[in-house]
């Protein structure tokens, strides 16, 4: 419909980088296009819709429910497409809606163009251009100038100046998903010149619109322009993204399109089954759509073909190609398409012209009366410019005490999150220190012995009597023999804390979840313990032991685990601090591999969450603890961490009965 993506799959091929490609703010605007809400059902009922479409007063409402009508592809043919979009036509038409009508003109004309009629299509682009322009309304005008773009693809002049206008005028009808279409489009074609800084930015303006407005036709495919402009290595992972979108839940055509791209990633891999897979399955999706997806179906197949020399089947596709080129885009076809744009060039021209003219006229009717006005609006204006100026300097004032205010909050942000980590990094030492003293008892205590059994070795030896010397000699050599276990023990200790505490390197690790969840249950435990002598409660675990060993980053999922079981002690041995009569507190961490999920619960029976707090708490800084006692940012994190691994953080909760949070983690 508006697919700037057919540049995307010509520059996929593009390699090299001639800047630093801001891969973590991607994956940061990606993060939180994931985290949005579907705004459209998985099945649309249309004609609900098209009731509604009839009823609503403004043109924007209008056309936004025209393109959820037709732009919603759960199992939508073209041919069924083709039929609703004649349907509202008609209906436009009926009521003498022009805005609408122009808008549904310039998409049935693009439809008929990439579907082989290329001159029928084009002078119902242009009808409809003139349609907007009559109506005045921008928003129509920037669909008209965004269709006349996408049907010029071998002249980028041309196309370049339609979509610029494009563009102004979406941004003058606030058009957010065809502002997004015209930056897609410009920044392709700057690709396909070369120029990757500036198509880098356009694309990065198009998806942080599309990710601010959560327009969900737009975000995949600006994935797969982004991807253009990163390594060859990293481009499968934006397709991967891109297939988790909720457009691509409905949309076959998103979802071949990706296809598509990955084929031609693995081409460029040399993994030749796996590009043959991808491309003959968009090559049998192309079967049944337009023509142009067509041409580039059978292109892709020539490309593959002559990767691995199979000259017969290179032929076959050639010639299938060529001959829906030529229906598309022969020389008698771009001749008219030629000839159109000029007419319609000739066109602007006279209308420029005669606005000049009238504009002109005008200046001669009224310059005695603009004469005496200019007198009037000069004295206005130099006191309005002193004003102005007035008004620019207190401006500049509050300017310059929010940036003092921002700083400080950005100061005091770092700050948090710097005593959350010590925080954390506190709770692990006492744990630490516990778990360690036991075998530093022990070592402590044999030692002692052994100095008092030397000793009365040595007065046995003295007397002769060397039957009592050899078993005293007995009782240091298992002595030892303890000493000797005991600090092996501190040792695996010391090794496995250091493990767990070293900075993360970001990559993934084969983990025993079990240990790992069992570890930092006992750390939590004995570091509260060693903080508060009084604090006491029960703990068990519910371990699944068909799970085995996953890939997980364990430094970052061990400091969620931490965090949840910290809290789940909390809140008991706040309940219990109430003094309820045969309360027991009590926390349990349980691990099941259920379908291709791991779940890792932590389950307490403490003061449970308030229905006001629950919508809040995976917010930053928000906190129900005393001050002094929480920074608020263990739960945001928390949250975010579980997201980079693909996973769900959940939370059940009833108020004064206790809390079970989940995490949910792909296999």
């Amino acid at each position: 419909m508006k697919p700037f993506f057919i540049f995307c799959f010509l520059i996929l091929s593009v390699t090299g980088r001639s800047q630093t490609f801001p891969k973590k703010l991607v994956d940061s605007l990606t993060a939180v296009a994931l985290s949005h809400k579907c705004n459209h059902p998985l099945v649309l009922n249309r004609d609900s819709v098209l009731q509604l479409l009839w009823k609503a007063p403004l043109p924007a409402d209008r056309i936004d429910m025209f393109y959820s009508i037709v732009a919603h592809y759960d199992e939508l043919t073209p041919a069924r497409s083709l039929y609703f979009h004649q349907l509202i036509l008609q209906g436009a038409q009926n009521r003498n809606d022009l805005v609408l009508e122009a808008a549904v003109m310039a998409e049935l004309g693009y439809i008929t163009t990439i579907n082989g009629n290329t001159t029928e299509g084009l002078k119902m682009i242009y009808q409809s251009l003139e349609k907007a322009e009559a109506t005045g309304n921008a928003q129509a005008i920037g669909i008209a100038y965004n269709n006349l773009g996408n049907c010029y693809p071998n002249n980028k002049q041309l196309s370049r100046e339609y979509w610029t206008k494009a563009l102004a005028n979406a941004r003058a009808g606030n058009d957010y998903l065809f502002v997004c279409f015209d930056l897609g489009n410009l920044g392709a074609l700057f690709l396909k010149e070369g120029k990757r800084d500036s198509a880098l930015a356009y694309f990065l303006e198009s998806y942080r619109l599309a990710v601010a407005k959560n327009i969900e036709y737009i975000i995949p495919r600006n994935l797969l322009s982004l991807s253009s402009l990163d390594t060859i290595d990293n481009r499968l992972q934006y397709y991967r993204q891109a297939s988790l979108m909720p457009a691509m839940i409905r949309n076959k055509a998103e979802k071949n399109m990706i296809e598509s791209a990955t084929a031609r990633y693995y081409l460029s891999k040399k993994k030749m089954d796996s590009a043959f897979y991808f491309a003959s399955r968009y090559y049998q999706y192309a079967k049944t759509s337009y023509l142009r997806t067509q041409i580039t179906a059978t292109g892709l197949l020539v490309t593959y073909y002559s990767t691995v020399g199979k000259t017969d089947s290179i032929l076959k596709y050639v010639l299938i190609n060529n001959r829906l080129k030529d229906s598309l885009s022969g020389n008698k076809v771009m001749e008219q398409a030629q000839g159109m744009a000029y007419t319609d060039m000739q066109r602007q021209k006279e209308l420029i012209a005669e606005k000049a003219a009238f504009q002109n006229r005008m200046i001669l009717y009224f310059v005695s009366a603009v004469a005496i006005l200019l007198m009037g609006l000069a004295f206005i204006f130099w006191r309005s410019k002193k004003k102005e100026q007035q008004a620019k300097k207190i401006v500049q004032q509050q300017k310059d005490e929010l940036e003092q205010t921002l700083d400080k909050l950005k100061l005091t942000q770092s700050q948090l999150v710097q005593s959350e980590k010590m925080a954390s990094l506190g709770e692990l030492t006492a744990g630490i220190a516990h778990e360690i003293q036991n075998p530093l008892n022990f070592i402590n205590n044999f030692s002692e012995v052994n100095t008092e059994l030397i000793d009365e070795l040595q007065q046995e030896l003295k007397t002769g009597n060397t039957e009592e010397a050899m078993a005293i000699s007995n009782d240091i050599k298992s002595n030892e023999e303890k000493i000797n276990h005991h600090g092996k023990r501190a040792d695996v200790i010391v090794k496995g804390m250091l493990q767990h505490s070293r900075s993360s390197s970001g990559q993934k690790e084969p983990i025993d979840i079990n240990a790992l969840c069992d570890e930092y249950l006992r750390l939590a435990y004995h570091g509260l313990r060693a903080k508060d002598k009084s604090f006491n409660a029960s703990f068990e675990t519910q371990f699944d032991d068909t799970i085995g060993i996953i890939n997980i980053q364990p430094q970052e999922m061990g400091r969620v685990i931490l965090n949840l079981i910290n809290n789940a002690f909390y809140a008991v041995a706040e309940r219990n601090s109430n003094s309820i009569e045969n309360y027991e507190p009590k926390v349990t961490v349980t691990t099941e591999k259920k379908d291709n999920r791991i779940l890792i619960s932590v389950k307490d029976n403490g003061t449970g969450i308030s229905l006001k707090a629950l919508d809040k708490i995976f917010q930053p800084f928000f906190t129900t603890k005393p001050t002094g006692q929480g920074t608020g940012l263990g739960l945001s994190l928390s949250y975010d961490i579980v997201k980079s691994h693909g996973g769900e953080l959940k939370v059940e909760t009833k108020e004064g009965e206790g809390t079970l949070f989940s995490i949910v983690l792909p296999i």
